[in-house]
């Protein structure tokens, strides 16, 4: 059968193969993407993020990091979900930590930092268009082809050094939005995921990658071998786990929202 195939593929690709049907192809490539979770993760996306967040939350009363928290979205959902949640919310440029400040969330700290691998000064390339998106890598892909960004310098911190600062035993989630810094996230948190203290998070992967020069299998061999079990988060708000590495994953169209948690004990 696979030799009838691959013998069959010449005259096919010839009968069928045009710019039609390449953009039908890709069209129907990326659709079906998006109803597995792949590249699906716009902001209309960050209801089912919540959604799969309290599916690996299991207390009344959690501690969730809000990294990369923009203007405040997720924490307020989630805060809607988990009244008595302590939320730490980390956002580095002042116009969106003015707006998180509005929301008056309860037993919430903003820390005005971003948050790295490491703690040094570093270039931010912010928009003031397209919702004021902001990268410490310059963003290079296509949707950005013809946007302006403006570097200014900033200050980071790493999620090891704020938990132990703050005597945090346990963070029962962490939800990062960094567009494209997440691996960098994760290795300032070695010592609070080495431990088993961060019990679950999320996180993007997606064409702000490309920037950044990271790859999927990066985050994997980041997680797994610490017991972290790898989701897509799909747009009807469940969760479709990912058995083993391939290289179908490394899918850099859009961004694809994930989620990582370790078994419940």
């Amino acid at each position: 059968m696979d030799g009838l195939a691959k013998n069959l593929a010449g005259p096919l690709s010839r009968l069928v193969a045009n710019r039609r049907t390449a953009l039908l192809s890709q069209w129907a490539e990326t659709y079906l993407g998006v109803l597995l979770g792949k590249g699906a993760g716009t902001g209309w996306a960050i209801a089912a993020e919540v959604t799969a967040a309290r599916s690996v939350i299991h207390t009344d009363e959690p501690v969730l990091f809000d990294v990369g928290a923009h203007l405040g979205e997720w924490s307020v959902l989630a805060k809607q979900h988990f009244s008595k949640a302590r939320l730490i919310l980390f956002e580095p440029q002042p116009s969106y930590q003015k707006a998180i400040g509005e929301h008056a969330l309860s037993n919430s700290e903003l820390i005005p930092f971003a948050v790295s691998s490491s703690v040094h000064r570093m270039s931010l390339f912010a928009s003031a268009e397209h919702g004021g998106i902001a990268s410490v890598h310059e963003r290079r892909d296509s949707f950005f082809t013809d946007v302006e960004f403006v570097p200014t310098e900033i200050d980071t911190v790493t999620i090891d050094d704020v938990v132990a600062e703050r005597g945090i035993e346990q963070v029962d989630f962490m939800k990062m939005d960094v567009e494209g810094h997440e691996l960098d996230v994760l290795r300032g948190a070695r010592k609070s995921l080495e431990s088993g203290l961060i019990k679950a998070l999320s996180f993007e992967f997606g064409s702000a990658n490309i920037n950044s020069r990271t790859y999927f299998h990066d985050f994997w061999d980041e997680l797994t071998p610490l017991d972290y079990q790898i989701s897509h988060i799909l747009p009807s708000r469940k969760v479709l786990p990912i058995e083993r590495y391939y290289e179908d994953c490394e899918y850099f169209r859009g961004a694809t929202n994930y989620i990582a948690h370790l078994p419940k004990r």
